[in-house]
């Protein structure tokens, strides 16, 4: 009895593969979710498209005057550059973008 509590159990191959095969998964996986798109983006960019949406609808409709247009296609751009921002803007929060 007590030699075989100090034997080491021996791994086996199949333990190993086990093992490098979850390895591979969790990279694959780390690697996937950094290159999904950050919330407050898809938001801001969601949020863009319908604000431009609407406020073209008004022009073409002669709802809306020229100035008016240009300066909702002025913030219009805003946002975009707001939203690449927080995608592809400074990491220093574990690979999470900035926060509002």
């Amino acid at each position: 009895m007590a030699n075989k509590k100090g034997k080491k159990r021996q791994h086996s191959r199949t333990v190993e593969l086990k093992r490098q095969v979850e390895q591979e998964k969790l990279a694959d996986e780390k690697e996937r979710n950094k290159k999904r798109l950050d919330p407050t983006a898809r938001l801001l960019l969601y949020g863009d498209l319908v604000f431009l949406a609407i406020t073209s609808l008004l022009y073409a409709n002669h709802l809306m005057s020229e100035f008016v247009s240009g300066l909702s296609t002025v913030i219009g751009i805003i946002l975009l550059l707001t939203a690449l921002w927080f995608q592809f803007g400074k990491k220093s929060d574990g690979g999470k973008g900035p926060r509002l």
